[in-house]
């Protein structure tokens, strides 16, 4: 193992618990930063910023205060699709989904340390995304979710053996709940990754803290 695959898997070894992906379209009004200080100060372990409106100018500026903030907060800063931004600011990695950026094409642009998450709807997909070479690997949705309208249905089952397959963090992620993480801590994912459930919230600290508490809770039994 060379030293910066070595790196990546201490970097990857952080995601542990509630992972919240935040955007300009999902803060009942409040700043990106403002909803992703609420979450880090909930015990979130990662941040993903995802935004799809946003002109250049402003996306690196909101990238730039984030990474400050994670950075303070020794909290992962994850980028979506968008390695070339995830390189310029410093973030700790980028996330793609199967019709974006390939795991090679983002190696290619990141720093030797920098993580690269994939997401993955069926286990052969979980096997070929570690195969590539992913850090991390996203499993979902696991149940019906709004805030991201093309995703695909995993469910439950798929989550339970993509986590006895894979040799790197598994992620799940779409719809999950204060009311049903705990099944995703049950099928032995080592994260859950949130988006409404946090950043629609009327006091996102307080829904990060709940989250984990479940999370952490259904794991311990």
């Amino acid at each position: 193992m060379v030293h910066s695959e070595a790196d990546r898997r201490a970097v990857a070894a952080r995601l542990d618990g509630i992972y919240v992906i935040v955007g300009p379209t999902h803060t009942r009004g409040r700043s990106v930063i403002e909803v992703a200080h609420s979450a880090i100060d909930g015990g979130a372990c990662a941040i993903q910023l995802r935004d799809k409106t946003s002109s250049p100018t402003e996306l690196l500026n909101t990238s730039e205060r984030l990474r400050l903030l994670c950075t303070d907060a020794e909290v992962l800063l994850i980028v979506n699709d968008d390695p070339h931004m995830a390189s310029q600011v410093g973030a700790d990695g980028v996330h793609v989904g199967q019709d974006d950026a390939s795991v090679a094409m983002c190696r290619a642009v990141l720093n030797a340390h920098q993580i690269i998450g994939r997401s993955n709807a069926t286990v052969e997909e979980v096997q070929e995304s570690i195969q590539q070479g992913a850090d991390y690997v996203a499993v979902g949705a696991m149940f019906q979710t709004s805030t991201k309208l093309d995703t695909r249905p995993a469910g439950i089952d798929i989550l339970a053996t993509a986590v006895q397959v894979a040799n790197v963090p598994v992620v799940a992620i779409g719809g999950i709940n204060a009311d049903n993480i705990g099944l995703i801590a049950t099928a032995g994912a080592d994260v859950a990754c949130v988006a409404s459930a946090v950043t629609n919230a009327a006091d996102p600290k307080r829904a990060t803290k709940e989250l984990l508490h479940n999370f952490e809770s259904a794991r311990s039994r």
